[in-house]
Formats: structure tokens, sequence, C-alpha cells
């Protein structure tokens, strides 16, 4: 949806809760689902758009639903996922955001979308100024959430109710935001520079972490981030993901006529001397740019590996090249090759 919306601009995911950590110690980053961590948004949607002569980022918040129930069960996940989007202030404003919920049934899958307005730009300037952006390495900051005024509330639905039409069944008691007042986070004009670098920095880790390459991963992370402030504490390693179901070699793979990819290649044993094998990387180019703590190429130059990609022919089995360079493929092998 951004796509056709933006068509010259390139969207990066970024977990919330990763970025937030690095700013707030207060209503982020706990393994359990605490009040305050439960009424923020899933994800930050990370806009970058280059002209050659401007570099701009924006940002959108997205919150996303789902169910099994009836579409009407739908309303009252909306309604919740419009508190959630408002949790986050930059420089006073809230950013523009998506909320979505999905209805799954058992021949279709809906997503009812809403878009409320706002355009709000996170960062605008030179190429040169954003690349020196980039290559600096941000701070740990301690801030604390806020509870939400009460002028800020009452614009906000009473999602903890029923909002969908009469009959309609009450929400999950998983998904149905605690009682009180919503936490706000902050960010302050000032670091307006800073939460654009946590946000490309997760996005590159988030590139990295998909393609097995945890080490440099953490380099990108902020020390709270990778939990080195809290060993003992049971925290979730952000930065720790690695597969149990199968064994995993690091490699470079041809993935079309014309592109390569660094990565990790799983491989887990079949029926009837077969073998599934799963690569997981990042197109080789971009893995460097990355490697080398070049974030500012890297968002320039992932569109273009997509548009080279759409003129490829790929390789035997299931292949998929995300917007970031992520390249996914799937296959089944001879257990003794």
């Amino acid at each position: 949806m951004l796509q056709r919306q933006y068509r010259q601009w390139t969207f990066f995911a970024v977990d919330a809760e990763v970025a937030l950590k690095a700013g707030f110690i207060d209503g982020a980053g706990a393994v359990e689902r605490t009040s305050k961590s439960q009424k923020r948004p899933d994800y930050f949607l990370v806009g970058h758009h280059s002209s050659g002569r401007r570099s701009r980022m924006k940002i959108v918040v997205l919150e996303c639903k789902g169910t099994h129930q009836p579409p009407s069960f739908a309303y009252g996940q909306l309604a919740r996922a419009a508190v959630q989007v408002r949790t986050l202030n930059v420089g006073g404003r809230r950013p523009p955001a998506l909320m979505v919920a999905s209805c799954l049934a058992g021949r279709q899958i809906t997503s009812y979308i809403l878009d409320p307005p706002g355009d709000d730009e996170l960062w605008d300037g030179g190429p040169d100024d954003f690349d020196e952006l980039l290559h600096g390495r941000p701070e740990d900051h301690h801030w604390r959430t806020r509870p939400a005024t009460a002028d800020e509330a009452r614009t906000w639905p009473a999602a903890v109710e029923d909002a969908g039409p009469p009959g309609t069944t009450g929400p999950d008691p998983t998904d149905e935001l605690p009682p009180g007042a919503p936490e706000v986070f902050d960010v302050p004009e000032e670091r307006r520079g800073w939460f654009t670098q946590i946000l490309t920095r997760a996005v590159a880790a988030t590139a990295l972490l998909f393609a097995g390459d945890n080490a440099t991963a953490r380099h990108y992370a902020t020390p709270r981030q990778r939990g080195d402030e809290e060993p003992h504490t049971g925290q979730l390693r952000l930065f720790e993901l690695d597969p149990s179901w199968a064994e995993s070699t690091a490699t470079s793979q041809p993935v079309a006529d014309d592109l390569r990819a660094e990565g990790t290649l799983y491989r887990a044993p079949l029926p009837n001397g077969k073998a599934l094998e799963v690569f997981r990387g990042v197109e080789s180019s971009l893995y460097r740019h990355l490697a080398d703590g070049q974030v500012a190429a890297y968002l320039r130059a992932a569109p273009l590996i997509r548009r080279r990609w759409s003129r490829s022919r790929p390789r035997d089995g299931v292949v998929s090249l995300g917007r970031d360079g992520t390249v996914l493929t799937i296959r089944v092998t001879d257990r003794r090759r």
C-alpha cells in the first residue's frame, strides 16, 4: 500500500521494540507483555528516498491485528490499534500510521486498513549530510515514557470496550488493552537525527540477522538493544537467532542469472533420501555495504537491486527477493549430494 502511495520510496520494516529500547528505559523491552508494551505499536515502516540531490526519510507507524472471528470483530481490533499507533511522538507530532486488521477465513484472507492523514517526514538533507549522519554510532538514552494527557486521551477511541456493531463478540483477552492511560514515547525534536540513525541501523541489523550474520548485526545495535546492560534478567536477546531444526553453513550462492547472495544455508533431512535446503541471505553487493558499515549506500542501492531482479531468471526452486535485498530460496535435493 505504501509503495503505491510513494512510488519513488523504499520502505523497510523495523520492530518497534528494538527501536524504542535504545531510547526508553521504561515501557519497552520486557519479555512479558506488560501493560505498557501492550499499548505500543508493532512496527515502524522506515521509508527512504534519494533524488541524487536530496536524501529523505519518513516513518509510518504500523499496528497489525488478526482474527478468525467474523469481519465485524475487526471493528474493535482497529479501535485498539488506533490507540497503539498514537503512542509515538516525534518532535511533538504524531507520525502517519497504518492500522491493519486481517480476517482469516477458510478460503480467503481479507485485510482491513485504516490510513489516517499525515505526512510528516523524519529527516531531509543533502546526500553528504545523510552519509555523515548514518556513519555515526548513536548512544542509548535514558528517557522515560509518560502517561497520555487528558487532552490526548480525549481524542482516542475507547478501545477497551467493544467498538463493533451490536452483537459483536468482545476482544480476545490476549488482544485487549489494559485499563489506564497509554504510555507515550516522546522523541525530542532535536533528536530526529538520532532516531533516524537508530531506525536505519535497525534496518541494517535486520537484514544481517536474516542472513545469519549475527556478529555483524550486533555492531549495529546499541548496548541496551544487545542486552549488554541486563545480562542476568532473562531478557530476550534481540540479536541472537539460530534455527534448531537444521544444520547451517555460511555460504555464497547464485540465486539468479546475474545475482548472488551471501548468507546461511540450512539443511534438514527428508524421507526417501531427500533433503530440504533453505537459504537466507542478502544480495552480495548490498551485503558488502552492510559489512563495511555503509548504511546510506545500502539504502540507495537496494531499489536498484530490485530492478535488476525483475529482469533476471531465478534458479531452481522457490526464490524470493525482498525490497531490502534479502533473499530466500527453498528447494528439495538429494541428501547424498
